[in-house]
């Protein structure tokens, strides 16, 4: 009995042992796996790099790891099972109960409708898609902008016994491009656009624009104009009803500008951004309806009231932002050429003013912001 006994007690230690290498290898493979991953999102990362997208600002290596990591399929399949309305559910509550709204001819001044829809709740500080259509389109022909939440665009859309046929992104970033699989896939002969410069991260793209393009849908001309800065291929597009006498087209900026501000300066130089962001505002007329990819606008409102407490015209929209809100109401459309009362950055740009001012704003530290506002001023004298 005493050797039976440690037969079986050796065999139990054998196994053991067995048990204890393949959990060892199982940890070493898993920790090899994971650190080639996180090394290939850091690489991967399209963040500017100080040296090559001067003047721009220094981004610590945690964060340029995250925003690579942002980029993969695998975090954009997380965010959609948790973020995107399900169907035959109702849709979450959104940033502030915002609700939706129709923006009709009171406001366009013709017959082009834009259905603001809130859109992915609370975690990116308050999406919008948009339904972009002309009301007396016999054929009910309706283009979608960054419909991050499918199921809310479609929702809308059969409301409004429309038919899809253009998906706008303006920029490659999840809460902006995270529906285009769902639309595509419910309208298949729909045609996904986006910027050139990043169409290989733009979902199901298949038409790639770039400044200067032009689009037909029906009635609907789209012009698209290209404002690099928040990423790089990002585009704003400007939407009117072709023939009609329209003084306030549509425009849709994504996170490139914004009521009182403008997105991040992630993926490009602030001397693109500052050069572009002037083009912008001398092709459009004044009239133009900005329609912005977040509700952020009484953030921004309340920091340009800080940074210019004299400022009556930031006092006064800081106000009309807050009573909106109140009411559960966006904020979107604004008009374009007020930005130029109380957006430092749009301000700038568009007067060619304080180019230092503007990388300051952009994130850049005080001395980097002088030192290009010193160099861009000597060209301006030498041009």
């Amino acid at each position: 009995r005493a050797p039976a006994q440690l037969g079986w007690a050796g065999a139990r230690g054998a196994r053991s042992r067995g048990s204890s290498i393949g959990m060892w290898w199982i940890l070493r493979y898993g920790l090899l796996l994971g650190g080639g991953f996180l090394t290939f999102c850091y690489f991967a990362s399209t963040l500017a790099r100080v040296g090559v997208d001067d003047p721009c600002p220094s981004f610590p290596a945690v964060l340029r790891l995250m925003y690579g990591l942002f980029g993969t399929r695998i975090t954009h399949l997380v965010l959609g099972h948790f973020t995107h309305t399900k169907p035959g559910q109702p849709q979450p509550p959104q940033l502030g109960g915002t609700t939706q709204q129709t923006v009709g001819e009171d406001r366009t001044g013709s017959s082009l409708r834009v259905g603001v829809l809130p859109v992915l709740g609370e975690i990116f500080g308050g999406n919008y898609a948009y339904v972009v259509f002309d009301k007396y389109d016999p054929e009910r022909r309706c283009v979608a902008v960054d419909g991050a939440d499918p199921e809310v665009v479609l929702r809308y859309i059969n409301e409004k016994a429309l038919k899809l046929t253009h998906v706008l992104t303006t920029h490659w970033h999840w809460d902006h491009s995270g529906g285009n699989r769902k639309l595509q896939a419910a309208w298949p002969e729909a045609l996904v656009v986006g910027g050139r410069e990043e169409g290989w991260r733009v979902p199901c793209a298949r038409t790639l624009v770039e400044h200067g393009d032009s689009l037909s849908v029906g009635t609907l001309e789209i012009k698209c104009h290209a404002l690099r800065g928040h990423t790089r291929g990002s585009i704003c597009y400007d939407v009117r009803v072709s023939g009609a006498p329209s003084k306030s087209p549509a425009l849709f900026t994504g996170d490139a500008l914004f009521i009182g501000g403008c997105g991040a300066l992630f993926e490009g130089s602030a001397a693109v951004m500052y050069t572009q962001l002037g083009r912008l505002f001398g092709a459009l007329p004044p009239d133009t309806l900005l329609f912005a990819g977040h509700e952020y606008a009484t953030m921004l409102l309340m920091q340009a009231v800080q940074r210019e407490p004299a400022n009556a015209e930031a006092r006064r929209k800081f106000a009309w932002a807050q009573r909106l809100r109140a009411e559960r109401l966006p904020t979107v459309p604004s008009r374009l050429a007020d930005e130029l009362s109380y957006n430092g950055w749009a301000r700038e740009a568009a007067k060619k003013g304080d180019f230092g001012l503007f990388c300051q704003l952009c994130g850049l530290d005080q001395e980097t912001a002088e030192k290009a506002g010193s160099k861009m001023a000597a060209r301006a004298k030498d041009e």
